[in-house]
């Protein structure tokens, strides 16, 4: 069977993002174009494989579990079902935490609820040895994930288990980064059924952990420091209750690629 036959037959089947990733992985060592071109040949074991992935991916298993691993900013990141698979929305977030580092000269980073550690790594691979960057997780599991993709990657992250910001002393973050479990508890279904609970649910309203690291993290960033954490898009009004609540000063609302409300960047108060 030729690929192109079996593209007619299955292209439907899947996410042009995810049929593009799949065949990035079958055939590693050659250029999608060449994988699209109508003379490519699928070998015997290439169907049983692409065969397998399919009957998994209809059973909406998310195709990173499928493969095991997930693209993020460029970078292959190993997931496993103990991490949430990294989301392009996310990489907003990483984007506008680069730039206040780059901007304010930040040196100690948090990536608070790291999971498979994406968020860390990214930052530390952008400034290498001029920052020192910790990735924190309460999932021991979670960790060992991210453990493979430090060696990966080679990136010198710190990792530490932790239940939100308990191990850590205070007044010892320039930057505390999270992408914290903020998805309403009766919305967890479909393929989200797949990834951890723990990393998903927020709460009945989502807003549990982005509350709690609001309610604490002020205390754990040096004077004048900030924090980033990722909403919903429908959370920005309720976000902004908290904010108010606890005392940060906005820097800015960020948007997502597609122009929904994503994340905030809060500065901590000098006084």
């Amino acid at each position: 069977m030729k690929l192109k036959d079996w593209l007619n037959v299955n292209r439907n089947t899947f996410l042009e993002r995810d049929l593009r990733f799949l065949l990035k992985q079958v055939f590693p060592n050659r250029h999608l174009p060449f994988c699209f071109a109508k003379d490519v040949r699928l070998e015997r074991e290439n169907i049983r494989h692409l065969e397998e992935i399919k009957r998994l991916y209809v059973s909406r298993m998310p195709l990173a579990y499928i493969l095991g691993k997930e693209e993020f900013f460029g970078y292959e990141f190993q997931v496993a079902p103990s991490t949430l698979i990294p989301r392009k929305e996310t990489e907003i977030i990483v984007e506008r935490a680069i730039e206040l580092i780059q901007k304010e000269s930040l040196s100690v980073v948090l990536d608070l609820c790291c999971g498979c550690a994406n968020i860390g790594i990214v930052i530390k691979k952008v400034f290498a040895q001029t920052i020192l960057v910790y990735c924190s997780d309460v999932s021991f599991a979670a960790l060992q994930v991210a453990k493979g993709n430090r060696e990966q990657t080679r990136a010198d992250v710190k990792l530490i288990n932790s239940d939100l910001l308990e191990s850590f002393r205070e007044n010892c973050f320039d930057l505390i980064i999270s992408n914290p479990p903020y998805v309403e508890s009766d919305q967890i279904r479909g393929s989200l059924v797949y990834e951890p609970r723990e990393a998903l649910c927020g709460g009945k309203d989502g807003m549990d952990y982005i509350e709690e690291i609001l309610r604490t993290s002020k205390r754990y960033v040096k004077r004048s420091g900030y924090i980033i954490i990722e909403i919903g898009y429908n959370q920005k009004r309720e976000t902004n209750n908290l904010v108010d609540r606890y005392g940060y000063g906005i820097v800015d609302w960020i948007k997502d690629y597609s122009g929904n409300w994503r994340g905030v960047i809060l500065k901590k108060s000098s006084e």
